[in-house]
């Protein structure tokens, strides 16, 4: 309980100064449009390349697994399935990259615990 109250004069505290709060946005939002996070699939016939901030930026296929999928519909399924693993495995590497982002910026406000969605949600009541 006590740590709830620390954490809600800890916001309270930060909504008295917003200007460090957009600034600590800011800086997140700069470091993800400089990241790049790369996922091959282990064959090597998939490659997603996706932004700091889950834009896709390119998808390379392997000409060797174009040429399979053009004519055999298992090799095509097997495509189709190998791009959704490579992009959903990119989306998962940039939520951990936003989230350490995060924390290292919440930390340094002093307020890890908004990093945190669990300890959010029991600050926030739910």
């Amino acid at each position: 309980m006590f740590d709830s109250l620390k954490s809600m004069g800890a916001i309270a505290s930060l909504l008295k100064n917003k200007e460090k709060i957009a600034e600590a946005m800011a800086r997140v939002h700069a470091n993800l449009d400089q990241r790049t996070i790369t996922v091959t699939a282990p064959d090597n016939s998939v490659q997603v390349v996706m932004t700091g901030k889950a834009k896709l930026q390119t998808l390379t296929l392997s000409d060797e697994v174009l040429a399979k999928a053009a004519g055999d519909a298992e090799a095509k399924a097997k495509l189709q399935k190998t791009i959704l693993g490579a992009i959903t495995a990119a989306q998962n590497r940039v939520a951990e990259v936003v989230k350490v982002e995060v924390l290292r910026e919440a930390n340094e406000l002093g307020i890890p615990e908004l990093a945190d969605p669990e300890a959010l949600s029991k600050l926030m009541g739910r």
